[in-house]
């Protein structure tokens, strides 16, 4: 009997467990394990840009002294055609991605294979006596901008952005020639070439920069930005002027010892392409193991 006792024993514990085992089945999957969000970065980059700058303003000049000191009343003195031309640029800079939302850099800028040009018309109609001076140099730019971006959101790899700068810009016009003609009396009706050239001089002055464009998220630690910014860089001014022909009325150039400068301000629209190289690596948050309770 006892042998039969104990088989019904071990029968009935493996019923038991059979039961328990398929009531375990029954219980529903545990959640699938969504993927480890990625941190937001946030540390240091390197950043460079190439861009085409398209002149915004036309230059407003003028003239020092007055060129109209002695001649007669009614005189003019009139500059026609001021233009400065497309340039390119490119920048170079550091910055932090402090969030999602926002990140700052400091950059550096040369532009330069600016062409400016002007035609300045000193005219008197009542004796009649005209001089007419056409001015070509170049213009070379340094710009250091403080720059913030606010960006807003990432979709699919793609930030769209809106940003900001304050800085200084060094303006530089180098190569500045003058040509031109006069005629008057003193000449015998004769019109007479006359010319010259100025000094190169360049002028400091405060910049700001409003912006706007997309980054692309090509790697997790490279950024393609492509980007449009309206740059406001100062003005700008010549050397002192140095005549190199005379006319028989003693009229050089307009004379010695003259200045031009602008009266409003550099603007450009800018339109650049950048990378931006991330100082470390992403590291997705870790993810704390699942323990499947019953």
């Amino acid at each position: 009997m006892a042998k039969y006792k104990a088989l019904i024993i071990a029968g009935g514990a493996l019923f038991a467990l059979a039961r328990s085992a398929a009531a375990a089945d029954l219980l529903p999957p545990p959640p699938a394990l969504e993927p480890p969000p990625v941190v937001d970065f946030g540390g240091w980059y390197l950043r460079g840009d190439v861009g085409l700058a398209m002149n915004a303003n036309t230059p407003s000049l003028a003239i020092s002294p007055n060129p109209l000191a002695g001649l007669p009343a009614g005189s003019t003195n009139d500059f026609y055609n001021p233009t400065i031309s497309d340039s390119g640029f490119f920048d170079f800079g550091f910055g932090y991605q402090f969030n999602s939302w926002f990140h700052a850099d400091v950059t550096e800028e040369l532009r330069g294979g600016g062409s400016f040009q002007a035609l300045e018309v000193v005219d008197d109609t009542t004796t009649p006596q005209q001089y007419a001076d056409f001015y070509r140099a170049n213009l070379w730019s340094s710009i250091t901008m403080l720059n913030g971006y606010v960006d807003l959101g990432n979709w699919s790899g793609i930030t769209p952005y809106v940003g900001g700068g304050v800085g200084f810009a060094y303006n530089k016009l180098f190569g500045f020639t003058d040509t031109g003609t006069a005629y008057g009396p003193g000449t015998a009706g004769l019109i007479v070439p006359v010319g010259g050239y100025f000094d190169d001089a360049g002028k400091w002055n405060f910049a700001w920069s409003l912006m706007a464009g997309l980054s692309f998220d090509v790697t997790q630690n490279l950024k393609l930005d492509l980007g449009y910014r309206y740059l406001d860089y100062g003005k700008y001014t010549t050397g002192t002027s140095h005549c190199l022909a005379a006319t028989t009325a003693g009229f050089t150039c307009g004379g010695g010892n003259y200045t031009i400068y602008s009266k409003n301000e550099l603007a450009s629209n800018d339109f650049r392409i950048g990378l931006r190289w991330m100082i470390g690596e992403n590291t997705p948050a870790p993810v704390a193991p699942l323990v499947r309770k019953y």
